[in-house]
């Protein structure tokens, strides 16, 4: 048996581990779930795979990609990660946030002077 005919294509799977790679270093730096796209090729390109951005927009609608990318169009400039429309922390207007400390501290005032 010949290695070309046991060997894989295993170009979407490497795929695969760069764009895990990207939505790691994503999260950990608390980015945004996206990257440009020529960014992207040119990080496959660096890793051996050579793709240009049609090829990449065929592959990102089949598995394994689809579960990790969202469908892109013809002429994004962008790739989002699933994932990415996640809200970000909320935040409570100041006023409410002074009057929460206010609360508490008069609250503290009051169990002091109950102990006492």
């Amino acid at each position: 048996m010949r290695i070309d005919e046991v060997a894989v294509d295993n170009t979407a799977d490497k795929l695969l581990a760069l764009a895990q790679f990207a939505v790691g270093r994503a999260t950990d730096t608390s980015a945004k779930l996206q990257m440009p796209v020529q960014a992207f090729i040119n990080r496959a390109k660096n890793i051996g795979i050579d793709i240009t951005p049609d090829t990449l927009q065929s592959l990102v609608g089949q598995p394994p990609l689809s579960g990790i990318i969202e469908p892109m169009s013809p002429d994004a400039t962008e790739l989002i990660f699933k994932g990415g429309e996640q809200p970000g922390p909320t935040t409570m207007p100041v006023n409410q946030a002074q009057n929460i400390v206010a609360q508490a501290a008069k609250s503290a005032m009051n169990k002091d002077r109950n102990l006492g």
